[in-house]
């Protein structure tokens, strides 16, 4: 009869090369080892094995399941099942992410509840939290500012308790910029400029956002929008690089209006500007002529220009191209996205502002349009904080180049709030 060897399972060896074999293995089958073999597989490099490293993590993974089939915890088993089973339910649903969200915005029912557990709940709150996504530093978080809940701070926090928050005064201050007709016709951005520029406010543009939104001034973004490929060519200077094109404006009595624009890429100013019921390459071609008197006088000699342009025929034909030729001022005009590799989105800035905001609140007329082109371009140039330039104006940036590299330093100190938090009367709504 043949004699049948049997070999030591590959977890034994790996075992005694890491080292772990009194820990995993019981005594009664390692006194049967041949203490020359056992030697063997101590010396034995453990990386000899594929997924070695992971022994000790299966063999603690064997000892949980087998604490966890114990016929002792069998009532506790089945609790924990059923509470697992509903736990990945949710999670399937609604997401993970979506489930800490869903609780964030209704954490004061969730810290009603959990606070509200009995002292023999079977689950500890720790391993709960845990279960549900929410770290034990956030659910603190959440108990100090419940305990420090104010009903006339916005954010709904003591002033005294909390007193760096936004101060009641400075609140009064957004207030009454967001609600002047003036700036009505301004982005959000630009009256936070415009307020810093007044020294009467000392709030950094995203505080500003946050409050606006809080105080339903404006709503918050949808995450979904695909976001623009954003990037253009940077000037180095004022009347470095200019940008020209026509858009096109109809009015409510049903007239159509083309406005012509030139625009400093630098600064962003709109250098000159034109309007009329047909595209036309004459005025085409006398808006950049007036640009070029403005700007450069009549001293063209040894200067140049680039100008960038759309493909259109408005841009592209032989009135502007013999103007170029014949220009003492020597003008480098480049197709966007074809002889240069960015947009030509510097010039459509402006129109998108006009439409947006501008006209928009307003009946504009045939009658009325050109005095609200005139209004337009006065205002974006002279009044209304740049975008890009966050407190300075078009203007101020393209006569003081300087300006567009200013760090911005809200320089007005907080002892101001804090002391005004500090002193703040409860029994005062905001």
């Amino acid at each position: 009869m043949m004699q049948i060897y049997k070999k030591y399972h590959s977890d034994v060896k790996t075992s005694y090369a890491l080292g772990i074999h009194e820990q995993v293995l019981p005594y009664s089958f390692t006194k049967n080892i041949a203490r020359s073999t056992s030697f063997y597989w101590k010396r034995e490099d453990p990386q000899k094995y594929i997924g070695g490293e992971f022994a000790d993590k299966i063999q603690s993974s064997l000892d949980d399941t087998k604490l966890f089939l114990d016929e002792r915890l069998v009532l506790s088993r089945k609790a924990f099942v059923q509470f697992a089973r509903l736990y990945i339910t949710i999670i399937n649903l609604i997401g993970k992410d979506s489930m800490v969200t869903l609780i964030k915005n209704n954490r004061d029912v969730f810290l009603n509840t959990f606070e509200n557990f009995s002292d023999d709940f079977p689950i500890s709150k720790h391993v709960l939290l845990r279960f549900l996504g929410i770290s034990k530093h956030r659910y603190m978080v959440w108990l100090n500012e419940r305990a420090s809940y104010c009903n006339n701070s916005i954010i709904g926090q003591c002033f005294k308790r909390r007193p760096n928050q936004i101060s009641p005064m400075e609140i009064n201050v957004l207030k009454r910029y967001m609600n002047n007709p003036k700036y009505k016709i301004w982005c959000i951005r630009s009256v936070w400029g415009k307020a810093v520029r007044d020294g009467a406010i000392s709030m950094a543009e995203s505080t500003w956002y946050k409050y606006v939104r809080k105080l339903g001034f404006s709503k918050a973004r949808k995450p979904n929008k695909i976001k623009r490929k954003r990037g253009s060519y940077d000037a180095s200077r004022p009347n470095e690089t200019w940008h020209m094109d026509i858009s096109h404006y109809k009015t409510f009595d049903d007239v159509t209006y083309y406005i012509y624009t030139v625009v400093d890429n630098f600064s962003r100013k709109i250098i000159s500007y034109d309007i009329s019921t047909q595209k036309s390459a004459k005025i085409r071609t006398d808006t950049v002529k007036q640009a070029i008197k403005k700007e450069f006088g009549v001293d063209l000699k040894d200067r140049s220009l680039d100008l960038i342009v759309d493909g259109g025929t408005e841009n592209n034909n032989k009135t502007i191209h013999q103007f170029i030729q014949e220009c003492q001022l020597t003008i480098n005009k480049k197709i966007a996205l074809k002889d240069v590799t960015f947009s030509n989105s510097i010039v459509e800035g402006p129109y998108k502002i006009m439409k947006s905001y501008y006209f928009r609140i307003k009946k504009i007329l045939s009658t009325t349009i050109r005095q609200e082109l005139d209004f337009f371009v006065e205002n974006y140039n002279n009044e209304k904080p740049c975008n890009k330039h966050k407190i300075y104006t078009p203007n101020e940036v393209h006569m003081n180049p300087k300006l567009a590299e200013a760090k911005l330093v809200l320089n007005k100190s907080n002892k101001e709030r804090l002391e005004y938090n500090k002193n703040y009367c409860c029994k005062i709504a905001v």
